[in-house]
């Protein structure tokens, strides 16, 4: 056992490779957490979008709600 360990501790690695290895490691780690927040994101945008367009028409409704009461 003893030997099998100063054999991977005297054994070289390339610094390229391991830079190389972990820069994939991280892209895949942020790929992941992309495609799991993806659907969360669209959804919260959704709902946001969708309360701006009621708050706009509700705004719009009461502008003109007075005006037709004066006309009737």
């Amino acid at each position: 056992m003893l030997t099998l360990n100063r054999a991977l501790d005297q054994r070289r690695e390339s610094q390229a490779l391991v830079v190389l290895t972990s820069a994939l490691q991280l892209a895949l780690v942020v790929l992941v957490w992309l495609i799991a927040l993806l659907p969360a994101a669209i959804a919260a945008l959704t709902v946001l979008m969708v309360k701006t367009v009621r708050a706009a028409f509700r705004k719009a409704a009461a502008a003109q709600a007075p005006a037709k009461r004066d006309k009737a």
